[in-house]
């Protein structure tokens, strides 16, 4: 018989992490998310510094351009929002951003170098596009003397898109989002899980560096919408997966040689993480490297790293690199 429900949910981590590891760990998924603020480096330094002394806010230990807030914040569904601004502070650009540690040390394990070119496969809701953007971008010199780069934002669902669309114009510069010079990101509406890479997506590549945040079983989000766990079913984690090694196959023809696609997933089963990655390099052409868990404490697997709630203030998060030959 299928496992399904909460029961059938509990019964594999169970088997997947050791009884007492998933007690802990079970519980870590019950509490509220940690979060990092992400001050918008496109303010002036006095506007930042303003709001970070009205919200307490101080810089991370160890990941880059993300502060803490000095006590929990709560966000929507998926863990995202934004802090309001003081009522002085007169700007068309909101003042941060916040989501969960774990999807900002998924956005620094890229390691995007300056003058790249990126993909953000599946952005909403605009997270961790904002975090790629801040780094890109934030502080750089005029265009006449160097090739800032370019970021393109793809998400597959219309409402979804939405979001994402205005997260980043409520974030960025209006100016890096036009269609003219001084444009850098742009945002697109395709489904890349598909059999044919979608043309609007290759007139665009090729691409240094592919995000490829994959739809996912996300486990915590289950844990806290009530009945939601009642619909778990084994057989929707293998759909899962099948949908995101499309999703990888898509993006493995749209990087350049040498370039990276770093695989994310906030799921804790290992059929949509090292299985999914198993499965894509068994085509060949591609090579798993380390990634740099800004944590210090994830659980390293097979092809990357697990970033877990009982080990660590953030997650779950599954992280893979992967480079073309």
């Amino acid at each position: 018989m299928a496992l399904r429900g909460e029961s059938g949910w509990q019964a594999v981590h169970c088997k997947a992490f050791g009884k007492e590891r998933w007690l802990h760990l079970r519980t870590a998924l019950r509490q509220p998310v940690n979060h990092v603020v992400l001050v918008n480096p496109f303010l002036s330094a006095a506007r930042r510094e303003e709001f970070c002394k009205l919200h307490a806010l101080q810089p991370h230990d160890t990941i880059p351009n993300v502060f803490t807030p000095n006590e929990l914040i709560g966000g929507e569904e998926d863990g995202e929002g934004v802090l309001p601004q003081p009522d002085n502070m007169d700007s068309e650009m909101l003042p941060c951003y916040y989501l969960d540690g774990a999807s900002a040390v998924a956005a620094a394990a890229m390691n995007v170098e300056p003058g790249s070119s990126v993909l953000d496969l599946c952005a909403a809701p605009g997270g961790k596009s904002l975090m790629l953007a801040s780094t890109m971008f934030a502080g750089d010199q005029p265009l006449q003397t160097h090739d800032p780069g370019r970021l393109v934002c793809n998400e597959m669902s219309r409402p979804r898109l939405q979001r994402l669309h205005r997260v980043l114009s409520s974030f960025l510069p209006a100016e890096m989002l036009s269609s003219g010079a001084t444009g850098r990101v742009t945002i697109t509406n395709v489904d890349a899980a598909s059999i044919v890479c979608p043309l609007q997506l290759q007139r665009l590549a090729p691409f240094d560096y592919i995000l490829i945040d994959a739809p996912c079983t996300s486990d915590r989000h289950l844990v806290h919408q009530g009945t939601a766990l009642a619909h778990w079913a084994a057989g929707a984690v293998k759909a899962n997966a099948e949908r995101q090694l499309e999703l990888l196959r898509c993006a493995s023809a749209l990087v350049k040689p040498r370039g990276i696609l770093l695989y994310v997933t906030c799921a804790l089963s290992e059929t949509e993480n090292d299985g999914v990655v198993q499965k894509f390099l068994k085509k060949g052409g591609f090579l798993p490297e380390a990634v740099q868990d800004l944590t210090g404490k994830g659980d390293q697997t097979n092809f990357g790293v697990l970033i877990l709630p009982d080990r660590t203030p953030f997650g779950p998060m599954y992280i893979a690199r992967l480079r073309r030959e």
